[in-house]
């Protein structure tokens, strides 16, 4: 079961004797005190696809060693929203690159590379997620959320930083957005990414790249994540009690 904050920036799971959950390592909050922590590489292959991609090479097994359900919390990061995603042998999911939160231990995380033209030229990159399996998956994406289901034979061309993820069964390209006069001076940068049906395309409002503009343009000192936290620099106790309850609201 997983109850999500009002704002769907954090999510509080509950984990039954003997059951586990994978995490991202930045994204744990808090837990009942009989969940314990693994760090795994999720294999040799696996960890060496991470090494070659720059992805992260450890994720965390927490596992519920009570004789009583428990509950675990996971915050995404700063302005991102949380959404979960069901995935099964029918349905696997592609998503952008650090969009992974946590998921069931029966879903396996690997990374594919798109090496043709549109991973070259499309915001993406050539670097992405891929979950495979069956259970659940937990994804942040910036600002909300819109799934869009598209028809087969169906198109939609997207602003590609806006793309959180989508079906395995999606056709990925991306396309000069217009000319090259209107791809230059329209705002929309070169390339848009056209998504062929049919299947689940998520999408975000807010993209990683536009958040940190926003927030560099402020003060240097925001912090986007509670990893980034530290007390050294002055933060006291009851700025993090502040910052704790604007995310996952005020319990009293």
């Amino acid at each position: 079961m997983a109850i999500y904050t009002d704002n769907n920036k954090g999510v509080e799971i509950t984990l039954e004797p003997g059951e586990s959950i994978s995490a991202e390592p930045s994204a744990f909050c808090y837990s009942d005190g009989f969940i314990t922590a693994k760090t795994t590489t999720g294999g040799i292959m696996s960890a060496v696809k991470k090494l070659v991609t720059k992805e992260k090479l450890f994720q965390v097994l927490w596992t519920n060693k009570g004789d009583k359900p428990g509950r675990i919390g996971f915050a995404s990061p700063y302005l991102s929203t949380i959404e979960e995603v069901e995935v099964s042998p029918n349905y696997s999911l592609i998503a952008q690159r650090g969009a992974w939160l946590a998921s069931d231990p029966t879903v396996k995380l690997d990374v594919t590379m798109n090496l043709g033209m549109s991973g070259f030229l499309g915001g993406e990159g050539i670097i992405f997620q891929k979950f495979t399996g069956s259970g659940r998956v937990f994804i942040t994406a910036g600002g909300d959320l819109k799934a869009i289901n598209l028809e087969r034979g169906e198109t939609l061309n997207v602003d590609t930083g806006c793309i959180v993820g989508f079906a395995e069964s999606i056709k990925y390209e991306v396309k000069l957005a217009g000319g090259i006069f209107t791809s230059i001076f329209g705002g929309e940068g070169l390339v848009l990414a056209k998504l062929n049906g049919p299947g689940i395309v998520i999408l975000q409002t807010h993209p990683e790249n536009v958040i940190n503009k926003v927030v560099s343009s402020g003060s240097t000192q925001t912090s986007a994540n509670f990893s980034n936290i530290d007390l050294s620099d002055g933060l006291q106790a009851n700025e993090l009690g502040t910052i704790a309850r604007n995310i996952f609201g005020n319990r009293e």
